[in-house]
């Protein structure tokens, strides 16, 4: 389980986003077999809605890795679409694994690599 004492990074917006994903992360997680779609999709939607914020702050305060820190979110948002194709079609087995293994993974890496550092500059930014 991922506490939200250990992904705060004192900027609110992007830790009540990283709340709100770690909420909807759990929801998913704990969808009974053949439910997994509509939570899925709502963990889904709001990561896209938490990386465009976070976009559009790093390009209004000129974060000087904003194409790298962009191009990590598209890709993980690439994933999450072919995921989402496979659970339109009824399959859930792959979901479960992202949710289970490479979200967390991955979450846990970006929160203590990009978002700090991003986090750090947008705090200290005009």
């Amino acid at each position: 389980m991922i506490a939200f004492d250990d992904i705060a990074l004192g900027y609110a917006v992007m830790d009540r986003d990283h709340a709100d994903s770690l909420e909807l992360w759990e929801a998913a997680k704990a969808a009974p077999a053949g439910a997994l779609a509509a939570p899925f999709a709502a963990f889904a939607n709001h990561l896209r809605e938490h990386f465009a914020r976070e976009e559009a702050l790093m390009t209004e305060k000129g974060f000087f890795a904003l194409h790298c820190h962009s191009g990590e979110h598209a890709r993980v948002l690439e994933g999450i679409a072919s995921v989402e194709a496979e659970l339109a079609g009824g399959g859930e087995e792959r979901a479960r694994r992202y949710l289970r293994h490479q979200f967390p993974d991955w979450f846990h890496n970006h929160l203590a690599t990009m978002d700090r550092v991003t986090a750090a500059f947008l705090a200290n930014a005009p």
